[in-house]
């Protein structure tokens, strides 16, 4: 018997979620810097907000994980190197601040996710100083590390995993917050997850958890999503590389997922613009970044859009760097609004974000490979409810392309970065061209 998701809220099916990192959405870095674009946000159709980390980070010098040196910011602080769970770091403002940004996106209508950091803790947080139980300790009294040189969480403790729930009912109660995106969540229990959900869900019936994960099978029980690691590394080698276009497709077929289990689908996140070389709107050029965008909108799942991405912005980010410690990495310029490329981004973003509102089809219909005579470069699907139908064609690469393959008569072109294409048998497609039928 196919095993089955748990059933998600249509606010999480039928939208994409709007990942930042506010230390590079904007030169600010703030709580209230955020607050100042919803209106803007929301005009381009957004209505979901997923805040990375922004509670008291580690201050110290020490336990500093390889990719922050290898950053060379000389920043002290790292979002992921928690100190309290429960204050607001004055690097992003305060608990007022982030009370007010929760309701004025409640006010347009969008809801806000917070990022939980549960597998590990900084080495320094006052609570491991007064609850040493709750980190995993060696024999000699000292804290085991995570791959990232953190203090280890000990979910064998019921006292921290009550701390934990508390922190969790706590920002869902007190300051309205919808939801959690819960960071390597596969490295917890998933007894605490389950746990987890069921008391979020008695103050608030619609919230949602998702994992930064691939264990597929806990949407059985906890999670609304998963991660997909492997989709965003795959897009990135056939649009910025040299991979096969089948790789796309073969990879999808090869994911073990519960019947109604939703994948989200992203190319930049906080991680990838720190740890990738080379921006992917640079390496594939606008073009290219626009359709992978369309395609992470039109296939199954849920897409994540990184802030920036709906300006075309080329910034050179990085998730260690800050106001206070730049180094050689810059943020997001909010007022680049007004170029062509951001303008265009921004209709192409707004389009998609009614579609994917408004057409069920690409929330409860299937998704079929179509045939083409290019399946290295070409990728051609189509997103199938009952007599509705969109389908898409796409030059994944950096090359002109003729492409057999049968559009269905009187099907026509609603979106595309190229030419008008007509339905027919053979299309003409431009580098990174593209083009979606209904």
């Amino acid at each position: 018997m196919k095993r089955t998701a748990i059933v998600s809220p249509d606010w999480l099916n039928k939208s994409a979620i709007y990942q930042i990192n506010p230390r590079t959405f904007s030169k600010d870095g703030t709580i209230q810097a955020i607050a100042e674009e919803i209106p803007f946000l929301k005009e381009l159709g957004f209505r979901i907000l997923y805040l990375c980390p922004i509670f008291e980070e580690d201050e110290s010098l020490d336990n500093r994980s390889s990719r922050q040196l290898a950053s060379e910011t000389d920043n002290p602080k790292n979002p992921y190197r928690i100190n309290d769970y429960f204050s607001i770091d004055d690097e992003y403002g305060t608990m007022d601040d982030l009370r007010m940004l929760v309701n004025k996106a409640h006010e347009a209508d969008m809801r806000v996710l917070l990022d939980l950091v549960y597998a590990h803790i900084g080495n320094n947080a006052d609570i491991i100083k007064r609850h040493p139980e709750f980190v995993m300790q060696n024999q000699d009294g000292s804290f085991v590390c995570t791959r990232w040189n953190f203090a280890r969480l000990d979910f064998n403790s019921e006292g921290l995993r009550e701390y934990l729930y508390c922190n969790m009912v706590y920002y869902i109660s007190v300051i309205d917050v919808d939801g959690f995106r819960c960071d390597v969540g596969d490295a917890v229990p998933i007894d605490f997850w389950n746990e987890a959900k069921k008391r979020i869900l008695r103050v608030k019936p619609d919230a949602v958890l998702i994992n930064e994960g691939h264990y597929y099978h806990n949407m059985e029980t906890a999670f609304d999503a998963c991660y997909c690691f492997e989709w965003h590394e795959c897009m990135r080698n056939v649009f910025c590389d040299t991979a096969s276009t089948l790789t796309i497709k073969e990879m999808c077929e090869n994911l073990d997922l519960p019947k109604g289990g939703k994948l989200l689908r992203d190319i930049d996140n906080h991680d990838t613009v720190t740890d990738w070389i080379g921006r992917t709107e640079t390496l594939c050029g606008h073009n290219g970044m626009e359709q992978i965008e369309v395609i992470n909108y039109l296939i199954d799942g849920i897409p994540m859009v990184y802030a920036g991405n709906e300006l075309a912005c080329e910034a050179h980010l990085s998730m260690f760097a800050n106001r206070f410690f730049p180094g050689k990495y810059s943020a997001t310029d909010r007022n680049d609004k007004y170029s062509e490329k951001s303008k265009r981004r921004q209709q192409i973003i707004m389009f998609l974000n009614k579609i994917k509102a408004e057409k069920d089809v690409l929330y409860l219909g299937k998704t079929v490979w179509i045939e083409n005579s290019m399946p290295d470069i070409v990728l051609s699907f189509k997103r199938a409810l009952a007599d509705e139908e969109i389908l898409f064609v796409g030059n994944t690469k950096n090359t002109v392309v003729d492409v057999d393959i049968a559009i269905p008569e009187g099907k026509k072109c609603m979106l595309t970065n190229g030419q008008n294409l007509q339905s027919g048998e053979k299309l003409h497609l431009e580098p990174y061209e593209y083009a979606v039928f209904i």
